[in-house]
Formats: structure tokens, sequence, C-alpha cells
């Protein structure tokens, strides 16, 4: 992971990004905040703020979707078992049809999550380099950098302790990979340090007790370890991780999702492992990361709770009439003729009642088969008098069980 301990980014899209997360992070340390935890967790809240927009959004396009799902799912019906191209071609061009008749675009449900990615890659770099960004960090840490690169043959004292943290030792005549070194450092490394240089021993214990209280995460967690697969109060960091992100999925998922849709299967698959995996990576990574996917998850459940308010004000007619007058808008430029709003409207309300007549039969057959249960069972054991009687109910259980 040594590709990770840069300084500053210098990636093309993800560096420029990252920098101005940085003056966020720096700035927030600058105001009196000097816990990096506090400031993950505040820098957490002002970036998920200033996405909302996007996730709005997001949030809007899945409320119409559901709307045009319908419609895109006869197409999908017409053209079903036919894998010829004149057929996959005519499929398209009728899906098309639907997402302009609704003034709406097929890669409007991802369009913010592909903007998002460069942020979030942004994000990880900031959390996982800290001193990069924190210049006040930095200056602690250069308390000890400079009196250690004064030493003679330091860098082949320091091989085994750059090696442990997963610096290279061949680049540490660079002073910021001295920092990004010092910056990975627990308390352990950091007592093997003044066993490497006892001459520098009031400095490095000076140096490292602040930068150690302000690395720290209630009182006992360090925020560069990784909690690893062992037993520990550290541990806590992956589990909340899971918890919160699979309670942000099921509060963001507010329209339920149609079983027959494409990718139905996988989504709901997918809403089942990622929290899982992070767990896994957050046993893995660094505490830090993982305090930022728990504080991420959590602030996207508070702030997910006032859209889903948001949301339930806001009028598909509305939406539907808006997106249409900006298409109209694209479509006269380019000689083309008005899509008719009203009649789009009227559509949506006859899907919408459709979905909603299926949802109500649905509801109703499941309450009928959990009734028509209820009451077989009931009927048996008012039967059961005998061990017989008993046992030739067992004998009807299993021949319903076969039959299924």
């Amino acid at each position: 992971m040594d590709f990770l301990l840069l300084t500053k980014s210098t990636t093309f899209i993800i560096g420029p990004i990252a920098n101005l997360l940085g003056y966020i992070m720096d700035g927030i340390y600058r105001l009196g905040v000097h816990n990096v935890a506090l400031c993950i967790i505040l820098f957490t809240f002002i970036v998920n703020l200033l996405l909302l927009p996007l996730t709005i959004k997001q949030q809007k396009f899945m409320k119409l979707n559901s709307i045009m799902q319908p419609e895109l799912m006869a197409v999908q019906k017409k053209y079903k078992g036919k894998q010829d191209q004149a057929s996959m071609q005519k499929m398209q061009m009728e899906q098309q049809a639907v997402y302009e008749k609704y003034g709406a675009t097929p890669t409007g449900g991802c369009l913010s999550t592909i903007i998002q990615l460069p942020i979030m890659f942004a994000l990880y770099q900031v959390i996982y380099n800290i001193p990069a960004y924190i210049g006040g960090i930095k200056d602690i840490l250069m308390r000890v950098v400079e009196p250690v690169m004064s030493q003679p043959g330091y860098v082949d004292k320091l091989a085994e302790l750059a090696k442990a943290n997963n610096v290279s030792a061949e680049s540490l005549e660079n002073v910021n990979k001295m920092v990004d070194l010092f910056g990975k450092f627990n308390a352990a490394a950091w007592d093997q340090l003044k066993e490497i240089f006892p001459a520098l021993e009031k400095v490095i214990t000076e140096a490292s007790g602040q930068f150690l209280h302000i690395n720290s995460f209630l009182g006992g967690m360090n925020l560069t370890e990784a909690p690893g697969f062992r037993l520990s109060i550290a541990l806590i960091i992956p589990i909340l991780a899971g918890l919160t992100q699979w309670l942000s999925v099921k509060i963001t998922t507010t329209t339920p999702m149609d079983p027959d849709a494409p990718g139905a299967s996988t989504m709901k698959t997918m809403n089942v492992v990622m929290p899982l995996i992070s767990v896994f990576f957050c046993i893995s990574f660094p505490i830090g990361v993982g305090l930022y996917w728990v504080a991420s998850s959590t602030v996207r459940m508070i702030l997910q709770l006032g859209i889903n308010q948001y949301m339930k004000k806001v009028d598909v007619d509305d939406m539907i009439k808006a997106n249409i007058e900006k298409k109209n808008k694209k479509r006269a430029k380019r000689g083309l003729p008005a899509i008719n709003a009203d009649a789009t409207i009227k559509s949506a309300n006859k899907n919408a009642a459709a979905a909603a007549k299926k949802k109500e039969l649905e509801a109703s057959r499941e309450k009928k088969e959990k009734t028509n249960s209820t009451d077989y069972y009931k009927q048996k054991r008012e039967n059961m008098g005998t061990i017989a009687s008993r046992a030739r109910m067992v004998q009807d259980f299993d021949e319903k069980k076969a039959k299924k």
C-alpha cells in the first residue's frame, strides 16, 4: 500500500479535488479542532452537505424511474428472446423514446454517482495522508523529521521501521516521505525510534506525545493503526461501518424495487454484500478510514431522513413538466416537435395507479396465504387429541411441503 503514502496527490482530477478538500480539513483544524477524529467527522458532514444537491437529483430520478418502469418493462417484454442486432436496436430506440417522453435520460440515475466518484477517491487520499493536508500536524512531525535527518546513517537505521509501516526506505532522503513515515507511527513505533536515536529522546517524546494525543480516538484508538483480526475495542469501528451502511441503504430505499425490474436481484444482493465488504475493509484499513466510513454513513442517514420528507412534497407531475420543458427547448433547437406534457402526465398517472393496484393485489394475496396457513394449522391443532392424529398432522405437513 506504499502508493497511498505519497504526500499530496498529483493525479489528474483527483489531485486538485484532494487539495480543495484538504483546505477544508486544514481549515477545521485551524479553527481549533485539534483532534483528527473530530476533524474527520466535521469534514465528512461538510462534504456531504456540499454533495446534497447531487443526492437530491439522484433521488428525484429514482422517483421518476419508478413511474417509467412499467413502460420500460413492457418494451423489454416485447423483445424478450430476440437477440438479433435489428431487434436490439429497436428495443433501445423504444426505451430511449420512453425516457424522451418523460424528459429524462438513461444516465440520469448514475450521473450524480459518477460525479461523486472522483470526490470519493480524493476524500480517501486526504484521510489516508492527513499530515500532507493539515499543516499543523505536519509542523509537529517536522520537529522530529529535521533532527532525525541530521543524524548520520539515519536511512539505514530506519530501514526496518519503515518496512513495518509500508514506506520504502530508499526514499527517506525526501522530507515528505519522512513525514509520511512518522505520520503512520503508533506508540510502539515512537518508542523504537527513541531507542534508535537516544540523543533525540526528549524531542521525540514531546512531539510524539502531542501527535498521539491529536491522532487518537476515544482515548485509546490510534487512527493510523488497522484493527486487524484480533479482539480489541478497535473492532467497534468495522462493526459500526457495516451496520451504519446497512441502515443507510434501508433509509435511502424509500421506493420498493420491482422484483421483475432488470438488475433488481443484483441490487438486492449488493445491499447485503456491501455492508459486509465494509466490515472487511475497515478491519484491514487504518481506523481513521473506518471512522470516515462510519461518519459518512451516519451523516447520509441524517440527511436522508430530511430528503425523504422533502421528496414526499415533490409532485411527480411538476417534475415531469419541468423535465419536458427543458427537453422541448433542446428539441426546438434541433427542429424536432415538442413533447406533449399533458399526455405524458396522464400516462404517468396510469402507471402509478397500475403500480399501486399491483402492490395492493400482492399484499392481499400474501394476507390470504397467511390466513389460509393459519386456519389450516389451527384446525389441525383442534384435532390433535391422540398420538395417531398428531402423527397424521406431521404426515400432512410433509405431503404439503413435497407438493410445493
